[in-house]
Protein backbone atom coordinates (compact mmCIF):
# COMPACT_ATOMS: atom_id res chain seq x y z
CA UNK A 1 0.00 0.00 0.00
CA UNK A 2 1.07 3.22 -0.92
CA UNK A 3 0.67 6.58 1.56
CA UNK A 4 1.00 10.13 0.48
CA UNK A 5 1.98 12.94 2.75
CA UNK A 6 -0.26 16.15 1.73
CA UNK A 7 1.97 19.04 2.57
CA UNK A 8 0.18 22.40 2.86
CA UNK A 9 2.56 25.53 1.69
CA UNK A 10 1.86 28.68 2.92
CA UNK A 11 3.98 31.18 1.24
CA UNK A 12 5.02 34.19 3.23
CA UNK A 13 3.56 37.91 2.30
CA UNK A 14 6.64 39.30 3.01
CA UNK A 15 8.72 37.72 0.59
CA UNK A 16 6.02 37.22 -1.97
CA UNK A 17 6.51 39.85 -4.21
CA UNK A 18 3.67 38.86 -6.48
CA UNK A 19 1.51 39.25 -3.43
CA UNK A 20 2.80 42.75 -2.90
CA UNK A 21 2.38 46.55 -4.64
CA UNK A 22 3.91 49.57 -4.03
CA UNK A 23 1.35 52.27 -4.19
CA UNK A 24 0.73 53.20 -7.96
CA UNK A 25 -2.08 55.14 -10.24
CA UNK A 26 -1.53 57.69 -7.65
CA UNK A 27 -3.23 61.08 -8.45
CA UNK A 28 -5.36 64.13 -6.98
CA UNK A 29 -8.84 64.96 -7.47
CA UNK A 30 -10.56 68.23 -6.70
CA UNK A 31 -13.69 68.74 -5.21
CA UNK A 32 -15.73 71.18 -6.78
CA UNK A 33 -14.60 71.19 -9.81
CA UNK A 34 -14.24 74.10 -12.10
CA UNK A 35 -13.65 77.73 -11.22
CA UNK A 36 -11.98 78.24 -7.59
CA UNK A 37 -13.11 81.49 -6.01
CA UNK A 38 -11.34 83.58 -3.42
CA UNK A 39 -13.12 82.82 -0.03
CA UNK A 40 -14.79 79.54 -1.03
CA UNK A 41 -13.25 76.07 0.25
CA UNK A 42 -11.77 73.16 -1.52
CA UNK A 43 -10.81 69.84 -0.57
CA UNK A 44 -8.03 67.83 -2.45
CA UNK A 45 -8.69 64.11 -2.55
CA UNK A 46 -5.38 61.47 -2.96
CA UNK A 47 -6.48 57.81 -4.89
CA UNK A 48 -3.82 55.33 -4.66
CA UNK A 49 -3.94 51.28 -5.69
CA UNK A 50 -1.50 49.36 -3.18
CA UNK A 51 -1.31 45.65 -1.43
CA UNK A 52 -1.11 46.60 1.47
CA UNK A 53 -3.58 49.57 1.43
CA UNK A 54 -1.58 53.22 1.75
CA UNK A 55 -1.60 53.59 5.26
CA UNK A 56 -0.19 57.13 5.05
CA UNK A 57 -0.88 60.26 2.89
CA UNK A 58 0.90 63.34 3.11
CA UNK A 59 -0.03 66.54 1.17
CA UNK A 60 2.91 68.97 -0.46
CA UNK A 61 2.67 72.23 -2.13
CA UNK A 62 5.44 72.61 -4.60
CA UNK A 63 8.64 74.81 -4.07
CA UNK A 64 7.17 74.86 -0.40
CA UNK A 65 9.65 72.66 1.66
CA UNK A 66 7.53 71.38 4.90
CA UNK A 67 4.37 69.48 3.88
CA UNK A 68 1.06 71.24 4.07
CA UNK A 69 -0.87 68.21 5.66
CA UNK A 70 -1.61 64.79 6.36
CA UNK A 71 -4.53 62.25 5.61
CA UNK A 72 -6.11 61.02 2.48
CA UNK A 73 -8.40 64.31 2.18
CA UNK A 74 -7.13 68.27 2.23
CA UNK A 75 -9.18 71.10 2.79
CA UNK A 76 -8.60 74.68 2.37
CA UNK A 77 -11.09 76.86 3.76
CA UNK A 78 -11.84 80.42 3.15
CA UNK A 79 -9.19 80.24 0.14
CA UNK A 80 -7.08 83.02 -1.04
CA UNK A 81 -4.50 83.81 -4.14
CA UNK A 82 -1.89 82.94 -1.54
CA UNK A 83 -3.05 79.72 -1.97
CA UNK A 84 -2.46 79.22 -5.74
CA UNK A 85 -0.24 76.67 -6.37
CA UNK A 86 0.71 73.21 -7.62
CA UNK A 87 -0.41 70.57 -5.03
CA UNK A 88 0.42 67.11 -4.87
CA UNK A 89 -0.01 64.08 -2.46
CA UNK A 90 2.77 61.63 -1.55
CA UNK A 91 1.08 58.00 -0.60
CA UNK A 92 3.28 55.61 1.61
CA UNK A 93 2.49 52.10 2.36
CA UNK A 94 4.82 49.24 3.90
CA UNK A 95 6.76 48.54 0.61
CA UNK A 96 7.27 51.70 -0.89
CA UNK A 97 5.85 55.98 -1.20
CA UNK A 98 4.46 57.04 -4.91
CA UNK A 99 4.24 60.50 -5.73
CA UNK A 100 1.29 62.31 -7.53
CA UNK A 101 1.24 64.58 -10.77
CA UNK A 102 0.66 67.92 -9.48
CA UNK A 103 -2.69 69.71 -9.84
CA UNK A 104 -2.14 73.28 -10.58
CA UNK A 105 -5.15 75.30 -8.21
CA UNK A 106 -5.55 79.05 -9.74
CA UNK A 107 -7.64 80.95 -6.89
CA UNK A 108 -9.45 83.84 -8.95
CA UNK A 109 -10.73 87.11 -7.46
CA UNK A 110 -13.58 87.76 -5.69
CA UNK A 111 -17.01 88.03 -8.31
CA UNK A 112 -18.67 90.85 -8.09
CA UNK A 113 -22.49 90.41 -9.43
CA UNK A 114 -24.11 92.35 -12.07
CA UNK A 115 -26.58 93.56 -9.90
CA UNK A 116 -23.65 95.17 -7.56
CA UNK A 117 -21.79 96.78 -10.58
CA UNK A 118 -25.29 98.07 -11.40
CA UNK A 119 -25.64 99.75 -8.49
CA UNK A 120 -22.27 100.88 -7.90
CA UNK A 121 -22.73 102.69 -11.37
CA UNK A 122 -26.35 104.11 -10.49
CA UNK A 123 -25.03 105.73 -7.19
CA UNK A 124 -21.70 106.84 -9.04
CA UNK A 125 -24.04 108.79 -12.01
CA UNK A 126 -26.23 110.44 -8.69
CA UNK A 127 -23.18 111.82 -7.24
CA UNK A 128 -21.96 113.14 -10.37
CA UNK A 129 -25.76 115.21 -10.86
CA UNK A 130 -26.01 116.13 -8.05
CA UNK A 131 -22.35 117.58 -7.68
CA UNK A 132 -23.05 119.22 -11.47
CA UNK A 133 -26.28 120.86 -10.41
CA UNK A 134 -24.51 122.12 -7.08
CA UNK A 135 -22.30 123.76 -9.39
CA UNK A 136 -24.96 125.30 -11.37
CA UNK A 137 -26.82 126.22 -7.98
CA UNK A 138 -23.96 128.52 -6.92
CA UNK A 139 -23.41 130.17 -9.89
Amino acid sequence: MTSFEVVYYSPNPLTNSALLDAPKNTSVSVSPSGEIVEGSSVTLTCSSDANPPVDKYTWYKKHVTSPKASGQSYSITNISSEDSGEYYCEAENEIASKNSMALMIIVAGKQTSVLTAAVGIIVVVLVLILCLSGLMWFR
